[in-house]
């Protein structure tokens, strides 16, 4: 028994395995792009706070902890101490952008539910977008806090840039993380993790969603259903990079797990 956290820019995951069977999984979003001024991170009390508050639930399971960071402590100046501070002295490390794609694929690969034999998979953060193909990686600066804020009247424009910045990879596309999951969401009509596992995204489920919000403060998009505390700041964006993504490759499926899951496999000998 396994149990992994994935601190990324907007959220703290955690997750607990036995075997390939999953025993508890946490998502919070902690914004934690939002506690980094000028490149450094102002303090890590809080975002140290709500990982103990995580890590006591999971101790609850098994002592067995790893802990992963991903690109928000990669480019802060002082991202490293702040991660240390926030884990404490369990082992882990921060991922490469590279490793991060690289574990984000696996999860799709070994992923029995989904079934999806040549993934292309989208891994869709705060700070970053991996792009990972069978034999190719790339990490792009396109998260939805990197691609500026989107409105009615520049939506086109933000859809059109990241278009321009996606590689040319062949392969099935396959979305990770909570913009594809919300989008799926509304979708399926119940925010349902087992249901939206393996829906699949068409242009007209992003536009309908972008009807419904790009009018919207944050806080009403917190409001709707299906819309996690918190992710009301940045489902603009994720949907401009969303729409991109369809547009230049076509339908999309949604995987609600991601690179925590292929680590957790791996840790636990299930793969």
């Amino acid at each position: 028994m396994v149990g992994v956290f994935d601190l990324g820019s907007n959220s703290f995951i955690s997750l607990v395995v036995n075997g390939r069977e999953e025993l508890h999984e946490e998502v919070v979003v902690t914004q934690a792009v939002s506690h980094v001024k000028n490149g450094k991170f102002t303090d890590c009390s809080a975002l140290k706070k709500t990982f103990d508050s995580m890590l006591e639930k999971v101790y609850s399971f098994t002592q067995n902890v790893h802990v992963f960071g991903t690109a928000v402590f990669r480019e802060t100046e002082n991202g490293k101490w702040c991660f240390e501070e926030i884990k404490g002295g369990l082992p882990g490390r921060i991922l490469s952008g590279e490793e991060e794609a690289r574990y984000s694929y696996l999860s799709v690969l070994w992923d029995e539910e989904i079934g999806v034999e040549d993934p292309l998979v989208f891994d869709l953060g705060g700070g970053s977008l991996e792009v990972v193909g069978a034999e190719r990686v790339v990490s792009l600066p396109l998260g939805t806090r990197k691609v500026g804020r989107v409105s009615r009247e520049n939506l086109r424009d933000v859809v059109d840039f990241v278009k321009s910045r996606l590689p040319r990879f062949f392969g099935k596309p396959v979305g990770i993380g909570g913009t594809f999951v919300t989008i799926a969401a509304f979708k399926v009509g119940e925010w349902n993790l087992r249901a939206v596992h393996g829906a699949v995204l068409k242009k007209r489920d992003v536009q309908d969603l972008i009807d419904l919000i790009i009018d919207k403060t944050p806080e009403e998009i917190d409001s709707l259903p299906f819309v996690p505390e918190g992710r009301g700041r940045t489902l603009k964006e994720g949907c401009a990079i969303a729409l991109a993504i369809i547009e230049e490759f076509g339908p999309l499926v949604v995987s609600r797990r991601g690179y925590r899951y292929a680590l957790a496999w791996e840790l636990e000998g299930a793969q």
